[in-house]
Order: C-alpha cells, then structure tokens, then sequence
C-alpha cells in the first residue's frame, strides 16, 4: 500500500504528470495513478524506484507487462534515457528510433502512445509553449522599450536644465 506522503512525492517527482504519455493532472482534471514498472505478481515492490506516476489510460494499457531484458520491454520514464528510444515529430506522432522505442510506442496494446488524443495534446502542449516563449520575449522587448524610455527621459531632463 502507498503511503499518502509517498504518493505526493511521487506526484511531484513526476511533475503532476503521466511518466508515460506525459499528460498532466490538470489536463485529465484529477490525480493520476500510480503504476508498479515491475507489478507485484512479478515481484515488484512499493519502492520508488518502481513506481510510475501515471495517467489512468497508460496504467490500464500497460497492465502487468514486464520485460525487462529483452528489446520489447517497456521504457521506464525515469531510468531509461527516452530520446535515445523516440521522437516527437512535427505532426506530433512519436517516431521510433531504435528497437525499444518501437516495441514501447507501436507493437504493444498497453501504452498506445500514438493515439489520436495524445497526438492533439502534444501538438496543443506545443503550441502553448511557442506562446510561452513569444510572450516571454515580448516581456524582454517591453522591458528594453522601457529601459530605452526611460534614458531618453534622462536625456532630455539634462537637455532642459543646460
């Protein structure tokens, strides 16, 4: 049995977010779930380690599928290095590049990390941060616009008390 302070760590561990899909708290309106990488029918334990904070879609795909030395295993979010496995392309899809990233995205039932609703909320996560960066350089520019503002202000005080 989970602890409540060792979910909560383990929410903010994840970011409030699926360690799978990457889905977050506030898109699915509630708390995610919390998956054994390795199930307890397998011998998996409530350690850390072996815990994924995960949305309820990937933790009812994944089930009790555990294999971990062979290539058609499941990436663990935490130890294993996901870009080396997969891409995000441009239509939001996530690309295979080795083995793993293959089996973990297409060939299992469990995660379906293409699925149509997780390819608009990566192309919707996208776009929202392109917006973030342009609103955080539009607040850079209007603080030079200021700073500049500001000196020519100075200047033309200096200007009038010659």
């Amino acid at each position: 049995m989970i602890r409540p302070e060792q979910r909560a760590a383990l929410r903010r561990l994840y970011n409030f977010r699926c360690g799978y899909c990457g889905v977050s708290e506030v898109d699915s309106g509630a708390e995610l779930t919390v998956d054994h990488f390795q199930p307890r029918s397998q011998g998996g334990t409530d350690a850390v380690g072996n815990l994924v904070y995960c949305c309820h879609a990937c933790n009812e795909y994944k089930g009790n599928y555990y294999q971990p030395e062979t290539l058609e295993r499941i990436l663990h979010p935490l130890r294993d290095n996901l870009p080396e496995h997969m891409l995000e392309q441009e239509d939001g899809t996530l690309y295979a590049l080795t083995p793993t990233g293959a089996f973990h995205i297409f060939h299992i039932a469990q995660l379906r990390l293409n699925r149509p609703t997780l390819i608009a909320h990566r192309l919707v996560e996208r776009q929202l941060q392109l917006a973030r960066q342009e609103l955080l350089a539009l607040r850079q520019r209007l603080a030079e616009l200021r700073r500049e503002e500001e000196e020519v202000r100075r200047q033309e005080e200096d200007l009038g008390r010659t």
